[in-house]
């Protein structure tokens, strides 16, 4: 019975580990509400949600890395039809996705540095 239980609260400790303390950019979270947040959270976790920041950028660029190929490899008689403004729309959400993304880790950076955090660990690829 004692076997059972240790082992219960062990995968229950892993599981919350695993889920609990993982930090996510958020691209809809009001920006006062990160302004007002950063001026109580320690370095860890400043540098926690900047580096989350960071990897949604990276993704981000990359899927518009995609799309861009993708229009430059369409032959010019295609560039005005409907598959090019569908592309141009994709393009479009993902560079407002990305600038928003940006003004969230900017903040979040920049507190991180004001509190003596090394700004190297946090660059932006």
């Amino acid at each position: 019975m004692k076997t059972s239980l240790r082992i219960l609260l062990g995968f229950t400790a892993v599981a919350l580990l695993a889920t609990g303390c993982a930090q996510k950019a958020d691209v809809n979270k009001p920006i006062d509400q990160i302004k007002t947040e950063v001026e109580k959270m320690s370095v860890k976790d400043l540098q926690g949600y900047a580096q989350a920041y960071a990897k949604q950028i990276s993704a981000q660029k990359g899927e518009a890395e995609k799309l861009l190929t993708k229009m430059r490899s369409m032959p010019p008689k295609d560039l005005l039809g409907e598959k090019a403004k569908s592309l141009r729309d994709d393009v479009s959400k993902v560079q407002s996705k990305l600038s928003a993304l940006t003004a969230r880790f900017d903040l979040y950076a920049k507190k991180f540095k004001e509190k003596g955090g090394d700004i190297a660990n946090l660059k932006l690829k």
